[in-house]
């Protein structure tokens, strides 16, 4: 039992660490254009019952005593990204699209195509001297064709419009690829750089129920208050757990005593 204890307290002190740095991720992207906040939660850590050779110590590390059944510790596991509620600011930038609703940008990654809510764009030149419109890392953004969007030579200006039709002065050009996901907190993937990729399962389709603004930028969702008052409640469970561990420490040093 006492062996049970001290797993159960250092799996405490984990997921607490796990949590606050979670916490500390989302206070650090409080104003990162395009951030969604990381959210969490815990499970029990259930130990199950193993049987014949499956608990021999040579194939298996653990030997589960016949019939058991028990919870052991804790694990802090993550929900993914919350995407809702991001706050829409006005930059008067014209290279600055802002999605109103749950729609995200289409980029080309290195391996694949990304998904972003971050859209302060620039124009990144390619090798053959042209410029095409790309992400702030230089990852291409996409058209509802699934090309990269080349500015053409004499272009003055670019506008794009609600639908993501972008013009260069009189002239239409391609149509921004503006992707909606299927329950993108499940299906989305951090790639990094406020990037990210579609998992297994996931479903992307041209989006429906939202627009693009430009001129404006999303902005990070998360709460500061609750941000902090997180924070104070993960500190506690820290403290608590390093303290259940101390006393099972003391607990098998007498119970070693009485033994002796």
């Amino acid at each position: 039992m006492a062996m049970q204890s001290l797993w159960t307290g250092l799996s405490g002190l984990q997921a607490s660490s796990g949590w606050l740095d979670r916490v500390g991720d989302n206070l650090a992207n409080l104003n990162t254009v395009g951030f969604a906040q990381d959210q969490g939660t815990f499970a029990d850590a259930l130990t199950m019952q193993l049987d014949g050779s499956a608990t021999d110590p040579t194939n298996a590390r653990r030997t589960t005593p016949a019939g058991w059944r028990g919870g052991t510790g804790v694990q802090s596991v993550s929900e993914g990204r919350d995407f809702d509620g991001m706050n829409l600011q006005q930059t008067g930038n014209n290279m600055d699209f802002a999605i109103q609703g749950p729609g995200f940008f289409k980029v080309q990654g290195p391996n694949g195509p990304l998904y972003t809510k971050a859209g302060n764009f620039i124009w990144s030149r390619r090798a053959d001297g042209t410029f095409q419109l790309a992400t702030q890392n230089g990852y291409p953004v996409l058209s509802t064709t699934g090309q990269p969007i080349i500015k053409p030579a004499n272009a003055q200006t670019m506008s794009v419009g609600p639908n993501g039709q972008v013009s260069f002065g009189n002239v239409k050009g391609p149509q921004l690829a503006i992707m909606e996901i299927g329950q993108p907190s499940s299906h989305l993937a951090a790639q990094g750089n406020n990037l990210y990729a579609l998992t297994a399962g996931g479903t992307a389709r041209p989006a429906q129920q939202s627009s693009v603004q430009q001129g404006y930028l999303s902005y990070s969702n998360v709460d500061e208050s609750q941000a902090f008052a997180d924070m104070m409640e993960a500190q506690q469970s820290f403290q608590l757990n390093s303290e259940s561990i101390s006393i099972t420490n003391q607990m098998m040093g007498i119970a070693d005593t009485i033994r002796s």
